[in-house]
C-alpha cells in the first residue's frame, strides 16, 4: 500500500508538472507586446582612451636615495621633441632631450632632503610629473 502511495504521488506530481509547463508555454506564445511597452536599445560603441603621447622615466636618481655628493645626476627618457624642466630646492634647469629622447644633467642639492620635479612638456601642452626625493648626508651607514 505504501508504494502504490508513493508511485501515485510521483505519476502526480510529474502530470502537474508536464501540464504547467504546457501552459506556460502557451501563455509565452500566445502573449503580444503592446507598441507602448516595446523598448529600443541603442548600442554605442565605446570610445577608446587615447594613449598619451607623452611619456616620462627616470633612471637617476633613484627616489629615497641618500648620497654623499652635493651634485646629482638627473637622467631618463622621454619623447624627443619634449621640454624638460627640473626643479629643485635651490636649482632651476630647462633641458631638451636628444633625438632618441634621452636627457642628462647634473643639479646641486641642499643638505638633508631634497624634492627633486622633473617634468616633461610637449610641444601640444600636455605634461607628464615625476617626484624624486633625494637626501643629502656625510654620515656613514
Amino acid at each position: 500500500m505504501g508504494k502504490e502511495k508513493a508511485l501515485l504521488s510521483f505519476i502526480a506530481v510529474f502530470i502537474g508538472l508536464l501540464v504547467a509547463g504546457i501552459a506556460f508555454y502557451f501563455y509565452e506564445n500566445t502573449k503580444t507586446i503592446t507598441p507602448s511597452v516595446e523598448k529600443t536599445i541603442s548600442s554605442i560603441p565605446p570610445t577608446p582612451t587615447p594613449k598619451p603621447s607623452l611619456f616620462l622615466t627616470i633612471g637617476k636618481p633613484i627616489d629615497e636615495e641618500v648620497v654623499q655628493k652635493r651634485i646629482v645626476t638627473i637622467s631618463g627618457k622621454t619623447t624627443s621633441d619634449a621640454t624638460i624642466i627640473i626643479l629643485a630646492e635651490n636649482s632651476e634647469s630647462i633641458i631638451s632631450p636628444t633625438t632618441t629622447g634621452d636627457f642628462s644633467t647634473t643639479i646641486n642639492i641642499e643638505n638633508g632632503q631634497n624634492v627633486i620635479e622633473i617634468t616633461a612638456i610637449a610641444p601640444n601642452g600636455e605634461k607628464t610629473k615625476v617626484l624624486k626625493t633625494v637626501t643629502f648626508s656625510t654620515e656613514e651607514f
